[in-house]
């Protein structure tokens, strides 16, 4: 959601909305078989850097409340945009998405673009649907997508706190004690409600029985280096 659009320059909204929605609920229907259920900020538990942080738990009343504070409480109608660039997985997450956010009293509107148009517009859409690459590190992926100003930053989120936890984590080179450091830029990214990051999808990978040492790779390229056939 970009801060900088209406409805979503509320933080009560961005809040309202990600509450609306049990993430948990959401994988199953898109892949019930592998992945991690996503918690609403951009470091997976495949990252060496990744922290858990407290669980989040759907709370409808808590969102409806929300709402009323910022001047909503007869409902809220948003929209976002999907553009399947990765597959038809989008959608369906945004349809479950839909489906949640009606007993908060929002309504979402789906606009389905074909996937050359989504990326004309992913970093200008108030709200949209897009899959980001793995990157090796959690701080690499926060860094491109969050940190103030930088030209991926497709939400405009900016904070001066956000950016000094990430300046530390970055500058940490222990991966044990970058993790709470990293945590601590999750967590605000987490309470600034910029995101709704539901699941964490699995990647596949098909081979002979013949082929060995070629596992699935996160960023899905094809890694040779220890591959072998017998």
């Amino acid at each position: 959601m970009r801060v900088d659009a209406e409805p979503f320059t509320d933080v009560r909204v961005r809040k309202a909305i990600a509450m609306a929605i049990d993430n948990s609920l959401i994988k199953p229907l898109v892949y019930p078989e592998g992945g991690d259920v996503g918690e609403n900020y951009h470091v997976a538990p495949v990252h060496p850097d990744y922290e858990a942080l407290p669980p989040i738990s759907r709370d409808v009343e808590g969102a409806k409340a929300l709402l009323a504070e910022a001047g909503h409480a007869d409902g809220l109608t948003v929209t976002i945009d999907v553009g399947n660039t990765d597959g038809p997985w989008h959608q369906t997450v945004a349809e479950a998405m839909r489906d949640q956010l009606q007993d908060a009293g929002i309504t979402l509107n789906i606009n389905v673009i074909p996937a050359s148009k989504y990326w004309e517009i992913w970093t200008k859409t108030p709200f949209g649907a897009t899959a980001w690459t793995h990157r090796p590190l959690g701080t690499m992926v926060m860094s491109l997508g969050y940190r103030t100003g930088v030209p991926w930053n497709e939400s405009g989120f900016s904070s001066a706190e956000f950016d000094a936890a990430l300046d530390e984590a970055e500058a940490t080179l222990d991966v044990e004690a970058r993790k709470p450091l990293l945590a601590k830029a999750s967590k605000i990214l987490q309470d600034s409600g910029v995101v709704v990051l539901p699941i964490w999808r699995p990647v596949y990978c098909m081979a002979s029985n013949s082929v060995h040492g070629y596992p699935a790779h996160p960023t899905q390229y094809h890694q040779f280096n220890k591959v072998w056939m017998g």
